[in-house]
């Protein structure tokens, strides 16, 4: 019989919860609802993936199989978003961009994780504007749930971290706020053009 930690339970429900997010993002891709913004899904995925191996490589267990799974489902969203991406690139997208690309060479070199964290807060940071600035001047070309179970993945991903430290709970923490203020933006902007 399979012995299931708490903490492994809570992994196997991020996963499901994964699914009800990305099912409907990425039907309303299909629909051409969304139009995912190309330049901030390379970076998610190849975040992700980092973001993965830090928290594996500090012993987070279970905790460090949530961020594998939204990488694998930014996977998807960045292929479809070869095909079904906002068009519209402004400088400051490109060089958002640049910049995130350039930040991850940082990070290998660093081979410090206090200051690799760091790092991989600002490339979020820089390949979420991309998609913020697209949604602030069409709030209604986004669909909210990836972000909205974001916050509950990244809540739930802290409770099954095994090895509670900077290292394995700081993207998650950094995660919620972000993704948190990206869903107020988008709400209070659909608000004020209706």
């Amino acid at each position: 019989m399979l012995d299931l930690d708490y903490r492994t339970i809570i992994w196997i429900i991020t996963i499901v919860i994964g699914v009800y997010a990305y099912y409907p993002y990425i039907a309303s891709i299909l629909r051409g609802e969304t139009k995912p913004h190309i330049f901030s899904w390379v970076v998610f995925v190849v975040m992700d993936m980092v973001a993965f191996l830090i928290q594996f490589w500090d012993n987070a267990g279970p905790g460090a199989w949530g961020i594998f799974t939204t990488g694998v489902w930014a996977f998807v969203v960045m292929l479809l978003a070869l095909k079904y991406w906002e068009k519209s690139i402004t400088k400051t997208d490109v060089w958002a961009f640049i910049l995130a690309m350039g930040c991850i060479v940082f990070y290998v070199v660093l081979k410090n994780p206090l200051y690799s964290q760091f790092m991989v807060f600002s490339i979020l940071l820089l390949a979420m504007y991309p998609t913020a600035r697209k949604s602030y001047n069409k709030p209604t070309q986004e669909n909210l749930s990836v972000y909205t179970v974001a916050v509950v993945r990244s809540m739930l991903s802290i409770i099954a971290t095994i090895n509670i430290s900077f290292l394995t709970v700081g993207l998650p923490i950094f995660i919620i706020c972000l993704n948190g203020l990206f869903i107020s933006m988008v709400l209070i902007r659909k608000k004020q053009l209706k």
